[in-house]
Order: C-alpha cells, then sequence, then structure tokens
C-alpha cells in the first residue's frame, strides 16, 4: 500500500513538472521584478489571447456601444474581434507584424498599411491601434506615471492619446497583466475589460 502511494506521489510530480515545464511561462514574482525587468519578462511573451468586455464612446455624438471581442496577439502580429450575441462576429482587425492591416466587417474586406486609418476611415473609430499589443501588456511607450508597486497607471502616448490603467491581475507563471484599460482619444474613449486569459506562452 505504502509502495503505491509513493508510486502514485511520483506520477502526480512527474506531471505537474511536466505541465509547468511545457507552459511556456516560468513561474516569477513580478512583485520583486523592477518595472525594467518586468518590460523584459513580459517582451519574451510570444502569444497572448484574452476574452474581453469593450465599450466604446463617441464623446463627439455622444453614443456607447458595448460588445464583446476577443484579442490574440502572436509574434509581433494581432488581431481583434468584435462579437455580439451567442458570439456573431461584428468585424474582425488583423495586423500583421509589418504593420499590413485587414479589416472584415461582416463579409466586407477592406486592407491597407496603416491600422488606424483604415479604422477611422470604417468606423469612425480614431484609437492608437498600432500600438495595442503594448497596451494590453502594460508596457505602453510614452510618458508613463507609475503606481507605488511599479506598475504604469497612466500614459500619454502623444498629444493626442493618453492611456489609463485601472486594475491588473495575476495570470499564469506569475505574469501581472492589465484587466481594466481605458484608452482616451479627441473624440472617443475606450474601456477594455478582461474577462479570461485563455493563451499565454
Amino acid at each position: 500500500m505504502l509502495k503505491s502511494k509513493l508510486y502514485l506521489s511520483v506520477i502526480c510530480a512527474s506531471v505537474f513538472l511536466l505541465n509547468a515545464c511545457s507552459s511556456g511561462i516560468e513561474e516569477t514574482d513580478f512583485s520583486k521584478l523592477t518595472p525594467e525587468q518586468r518590460i523584459e519578462k513580459i517582451s519574451k511573451i510570444s502569444e497572448l489571447k484574452e476574452n474581453n468586455k469593450i465599450a466604446l464612446f463617441s464623446t463627439k455624438t455622444n453614443s456607447r456601444l458595448a460588445v464583446n471581442s476577443v484579442y490574440h496577439y502572436k509574434n509581433k502580429a494581432f488581431s481583434l474581434e468584435f462579437l455580439g450575441p451567442m458570439g456573431m462576429r461584428y468585424a474582425k482587425l488583423d495586423v500583421l507584424a509589418n504593420g499590413t492591416t485587414y479589416l472584415d466587417v461582416q463579409g466586407r474586406n477592406f486592407n491597407g498599411d496603416n491600422a488606424r486609418a483604415l479604422l477611422k476611415d470604417q468606423f469612425n473609430l480614431d484609437i492608437p491601434v498600432e500600438k495595442l499589443p503594448d497596451i494590453m501588456f502594460g508596457i505602453p511607450d510614452g510618458k508613463c506615471s507609475y503606481d507605488t508597486q511599479g506598475y504604469v497607471n497612466k500614459a500619454t502616448l502623444s498629444e493626442e492619446y493618453e492611456v489609463a490603467y485601472k486594475q491588473y491581475k495575476t495570470f499564469k507563471g506569475g505574469v501581472v497583466l492589465p484587466s481594466d484599460i481605458e484608452i482616451i482619444a479627441p473624440n472617443n474613449k475606450v474601456l477594455i475589460k478582461v474577462n479570461s486569459v485563455t493563451t499565454l506562452n
């Protein structure tokens, strides 16, 4: 009996170690890292997939739209899907690593080399979409202020765009990522709430 329990324990430990090794994310205590070390750690992430809720506010027309979304970053390229009831896709934006952008709006296809311009032309939505990967990782490129734990709480990307981080959560491997983000543009405000992270490697 003792031998079977010992054997079972060894199997369980082996499975645990195998899963930890195959996850691609080494367990890290982010609270012990400097901001520079966090950026270095996050920059090594090759894939991130999140289920989100996005609310779009137009300060110009005083209108509001809330949709579900799937954000998928992989190897410096990313996509953003806007979903309606029962998973119906309203639109999907694909931005390749070289900046080439494809937009599918319910079967109508558009493409260009400027993601921001494409969204503005088709949706009248003006946000710094090409900077979305760094924004979603919590390492925006701009003038940043930090909270007491060393995480970015506000970033000024340019004279037109600001990002505010309302909350962070710890995900697989101890990786800390934003879970509540506000992007402010001249005529739009976008709120992104992360419901779940389904892939993190």
